[in-house]
């Protein structure tokens, strides 16, 4: 939508339009806001047809495709869809529903320029991710897209989030199973995300079929994890205790099941089961009510490092296809930091430069004694 506004000493409404990802002003010609806004949507729309050919896909469009891609091995998820529906409103706003071949690094850093005036870079960096996939899309369309300006904008000087502390030490997961109560199935999901590093969705979709109680296996199928890729992970001791408190006899369908309600229509589907409630008491009863279901898995990796578990097999667990993402999700403990700076003084300090600094700290403390003392 074209933006409107008056000029001082001026009861004509000028207007801010988008045409083809640039700012272009006219006058609307007219003293009413309303016949104003109208007159300049009307002459954004037919401005920006003018530039039009007939492969151009139009962002708004392309949009549309992309969720409906499909070439995909399969849809995206409805939080997906969601997150980048909200970039998608945030850049009609700002660029304008632009074809997507006049995309080029001069819009990008303009509209970096000005979200970044809104203070939101958290939401910036939403956006350039999706506009980033939608221009990798828009190159198998032939609508005139060949390079994804994206690649070459450096994107290092936008402030990232705040940080925060993504992952639990042990007392402090201790304490979340404590509020977890005698709830089996709570205490079941939280060991299983502690203790195998699956996301949220891959364990409220959990399924018999897929835990492999003989050979202490769970195994994840392409087509049930985020990349795509299988992902076999073995279970930690506590992880098979609690899925052996199920009988033989009960190990079918899903892992996590939701009551069927008595109310429920013929033919409808039971609802999925979901954690998200529940979560949000247990870290309030832990005291920690920042605490994320993800976080769950940030603390999976963060133990693997921490326990000097191999970079690759932390990926291979994780099913993190590069090292940085690995990266992200792995983090130190107070103890393992403490750890490596006392070795600092084991394995680097020899010992003849102990006993020097050890001569020349005391010389320094009787100087001192000496130089406070009356003579």
């Amino acid at each position: 939508m074209a933006e409107i506004y008056l000029r001082e000493r001026s009861t004509v409404y000028q207007a801010r339009l988008k045409v083809g990802g640039e700012t272009v002003r006219r006058s609307t010609g007219h003293h009413c806001a309303t016949a104003a806004q109208k007159e300049a949507d009307a002459l954004e729309e037919r401005l920006n047809k003018e530039l039009l050919l007939e492969s151009d896909i139009l962002l708004h469009e392309g949009a549309k495709r992309m969720f409906k891609q499909p070439q995909r091995r399969r849809p995206f998820s409805e939080n997906t869809i969601r997150t980048y529906s909200c970039s998608l409103v945030n850049l009609l706003e700002t660029l304008g529903n632009f074809p997507l071949r006049t995309l080029d690094e001069a819009m990008v850093k303009r509209y970096i320029k000005e979200r970044l005036q809104t203070g939101k870079t958290v939401q910036l960096r939403r956006d350039l991710t999706f506009l980033s996939s939608l221009m990798r899309h828009a190159r198998n369309w032939d609508c005139g897209v060949t390079t994804n300006p994206l690649r070459e904008i450096d994107k290092s000087y936008i402030p990232d989030a705040e940080k925060r502390k993504v992952h639990t030490e042990y007392h402090e997961f201790e304490k979340v199973l404590a509020a977890a109560g005698d709830k089996l199935e709570h205490r079941r999901f939280i060991l299983l995300a502690v203790f195998t590093g699956m996301r949220h969705q891959e364990i409220m979709k959990l399924h018999w079929d897929e835990v492999d109680m003989d050979r202490k296996v769970i195994q994840l199928s392409g087509e049930r994890t985020k990349n795509n890729s299988p992902r076999k992970i073995p279970m930690h001791e506590l992880v098979f205790d609690t899925l052996s408190d199920t009988p033989s006899t009960h190990r079918e369908g899903f892992v996590f099941k939701t009551r069927v309600r008595k109310n429920r229509k013929d033919g409808e589907a039971p609802a999925q089961w979901n954690f998200t409630r529940r979560w949000e008491k247990i870290r309030e009863r832990a005291g920690m009510p920042t605490l994320r279901i993800h976080d769950l898995r940030h603390t999976f990796a963060s133990w693997l490092k921490q326990s000097d578990v191999a970079e690759s097999t932390i990926m291979e667990l994780m099913g993190h296809k590069t090292r940085s993402m690995t990266e992200r999700y792995s983090h130190d403990s107070t103890k393992s930091l403490r750890r490596a700076v006392a070795k600092i003084d084991r394995n680097t300090l020899s010992d003849t430069l102990h006993d020097d600094f050890r001569d020349r700290l005391k010389c320094d403390r009787l100087s001192r004694h000496l130089a406070g003392c009356k003579i």
